[in-house]
């Protein structure tokens, strides 16, 4: 590995050119602010030669919002010329005929993809602005107001000093993660265990997943799957599909919390005879039910199957179901059975952010806070450590990360977790993201001329020492 000495600086770093990354930079086209940050200079680093869209389009799974809100992205009057070329493209089209339904997230990937690849060659045109593509953040130090950010690219190594640093590199599921969540309930898995991540599966084809386990359906082996949001029902789903025909007749749902089903209002609700708390449970602003923490369309069609037939959509597998929480012994009892007799557990509980080695000058090794859901940050995205420092000027806010419920923009009461997801990263989430970086460029800026000005002050009184400098104002 060759280490380059020479150092490049900068205003910030767009550490991640995935969904949440690519939301920011949509959001600073679309509002004018990507001319404050190419002023300063930018520069967007991903370890992907094609950056642009992450992993979001391989997931063989619908999406939890209809197709509109994810046009809804492309739609602004500012971005109309940039986004004119996908009048002609297929996959707009194939988005726009699902307009009120769900697609799948491949075809949203095909569309994002195209519109991502048409404002990367819009901002590069601008001066300041930089893509890294195969390029990986190896480090990151916190050194005093600002960050060096350290990286790799083609075998070479060199540091960024930037102000304000935006890391949103992805997601993993660590299996220890859900180790210590089921001994927080009072249950265990018996070892040697077998922990599968959602994440993988969900990107596996109906014809893969029935190779990956034809040893265990052949052994008579048991599925458990360990969540109760989205991704768990789409896993219960393409599980069911794919190995229903191989010999798979029953799978077990495991979920700490109940079960909540999204509904666009409380009247749609109790018409579908479900039954919700008209406080916690309804996001004052819109009046919606369980609009963050709720299951929609697929998932919801599957859930209901679940609550209600004791079956997978409309497979024929059946579908068990134990609430972990320890409210009802039954239940929490036959959680912990159903563990020990599995031979698959798959893992739908979150994500984690991925995260390079962090560290402060003196080499203390910085460990980022962690709540339900993702990270402990503040509305912009700063984090803070285990010791309660805030990171001004570092912001994460995509997946494993998210942000905090905002009273503003409402939420269910009984939501606990963090918000995160496409139509997010393209408005709200990126918004205060951008104002706060630009906020704090422009605090640097009013220093640096201060410090100018004083430097001045001083040369001057070197040179007139018998002037009275008292009475200049350098405010």
């Amino acid at each position: 590995m060759y280490e380059q000495r020479l150092e490049t600086t900068c205003g910030c770093v767009l550490g991640g050119a995935g969904p949440a990354g690519m939301g920011m930079l949509f959001n600073a086209l679309k509002t004018g602010a990507i001319h404050d940050l190419a002023r300063r200079g930018l520069i967007i680093v991903d370890a992907s030669p094609t950056p642009g869209l992450g992993r979001l389009g391989d997931y063989q799974i619908t999406a939890n919002s209809v197709g509109d809100v994810f046009l809804d992205c492309l739609r602004s009057p500012e971005m109309a010329e940039v986004f004119a070329p996908l009048q002609a493209s297929a996959a707009y089209w194939n988005i726009r005929n699902q307009a009120q339904e769900a697609p799948l997230l491949s075809e949203v990937g095909e569309l994002l993809i195209e519109a991502s690849n048409l404002v990367f060659e819009h901002i590069l045109r601008l001066k300041g602005v930089q893509l890294w593509s195969s390029t990986t953040i190896t480090e990151v130090v916190s050194d005093g107001d600002g960050y060096q950010v350290w990286v790799e690219h083609e075998n070479s190594r060199l540091a960024i000093h930037c102000q304000s640093l935006v890391l949103n590199l992805g997601g993993h599921q660590d299996p220890q993660h859900l180790l210590d969540a089921l001994a927080m309930q009072g249950l265990q898995l018996p070892a040697p265990h077998s922990i599968h991540s959602a994440d993988r599966l969900l990107r596996m084809s109906p014809k893969a997943l029935r190779a990956y386990f034809a040893d265990t359906l052949q052994a008579g082996g048991k599925f458990t799957v360990v969540g109760g949001s989205h991704s768990a029902f789409s896993m219960l789903e393409n599980v069911a599909r794919a190995l229903e025909n191989v010999g798979l007749d029953e799978v077990t749902l495991i979920h700490r919390s109940p079960i909540r089903l999204f509904y666009e209002s409380a009247e749609q609700a109790m018409a579908n005879g479900y039954a919700f708390d008209p406080v916690n449970d309804v996001c004052p602003v819109s009046g919606r039910v369980n609009r963050s923490g709720g299951l929609r369309y697929r998932a919801l069609a599957v859930g209901r199957e679940v609550l209600e037939r004791g079956f997978v959509g409309d497979t024929k597998v059946r579908a068990r179901r134990f609430q972990s929480d320890g409210a009802d012994p039954v239940q929490h009892a036959g959680a912990s059975q159903a563990l020990a007799e599995s031979s698959v557990v798959i893992q739908c509980t979150g994500y984690q952010a991925v995260l390079p080695p962090m560290r402060f000058a003196d080499g203390a090794a910085i460990t980022l806070k962690k709540v339900t859901g993702g990270l402990d940050s503040d509305p912009s995205g700063c984090p803070c450590d285990l010791s309660g420092k805030r990171l001004h000027g570092l912001h994460l806010f995509g997946l494993g990360s998210g942000l905090g419920v905002d009273p503003l923009l409402g939420s269910e009461p009984s939501f606990a977790g963090r918000i995160y997801g496409v139509w997010q990263f393209h408005h709200d989430a990126s918004r205060v993201v951008i104002e706060s970086i630009i906020a704090k460029l422009e605090r640097a800026e009013a220093l640096a001329a201060k410090g100018q000005e004083v430097s001045r002050l001083l040369q001057w009184q070197q040179l007139m020492p018998g002037q009275n400098w008292s009475t200049l104002n350098l405010r």
